[in-house]
């Protein structure tokens, strides 16, 4: 009865090592193809975030301003790698003021290595791309970030952010290349000031 016992574990151990070994492979290609996510553990570096920005709802100084779902902190809104085909739409924007943001991350230091089908300075912006589609009559994007002229109240911005390995293949010498978390993206949104780009 022992021997027999001992010859069933042993034809039905097989069987339940596969299923173990299935249900953990099928299991990390679930995870794999989860949308990413800033707090997770393993982050993809060529993940696909959600749109972080928003019109600031901010009883003071919210007319024609950014917010973000991750928040605003000493000026810096924070974005997310990976952001795609996003739009946010701003309010309250005085019709022939040029607006702008600067690029936060436009000071860490990048390899001088142009990105391929690009000639001109966006070469190495956070953005992927970045254009007032709606209520401005002229706009422009650069390394150091974003102006447009607003021509409505409402203004409608279109971007998409490079994924985490894209960003950080052009900045090989940053020694932590952190996928993770949000970060200090981008500048409010300013008009007329000495920090201010043109339009």
């Amino acid at each position: 009865a022992i021997l027999d016992q001992r010859t069933t574990m042993r034809t039905r151990s097989p069987p339940l090592l596969i299923a173990l070994l299935l249900g953990c492979l099928l299991g990390a290609r679930a995870q794999a193809t989860v949308s990413f996510s800033p707090i997770s553990a393993f982050p993809n570096r060529y993940a696909r975030n959600v749109c972080s920005l928003i019109a600031s709802q901010a009883a003071a100084d919210g007319a024609c301003q950014l917010d973000s779902y991750y928040g605003t902190t000493r000026g810096r809104v924070s974005m997310a790698f990976g952001e795609t085909d996003c739009v946010v739409t701003l309010t309250g924007c005085v019709p022939g003021v040029c607006y702008s943001f600067r690029d936060a991350t436009s000071t860490i230091e990048r390899d001088d290595v142009p990105r391929p089908g690009t000639t001109g300075a966006p070469a190495a912006s956070l953005f992927k791309d970045v254009s007032a589609v709606e209520g401005a009559s002229s706009s422009s994007f650069t390394n150091d970030g974003f102006s447009f002229k607003a021509s409505s109240s409402t203004v409608k911005i279109a971007y998409s952010v490079h994924s985490c390995a894209d960003y950080y293949s052009y900045r090989g010498s940053v020694g932590v290349q952190e996928c993770r978390g949000s970060f200090a993206a981008i500048t409010e949104v300013g008009a007329g000031m000495p920090n201010s780009l043109s339009c």
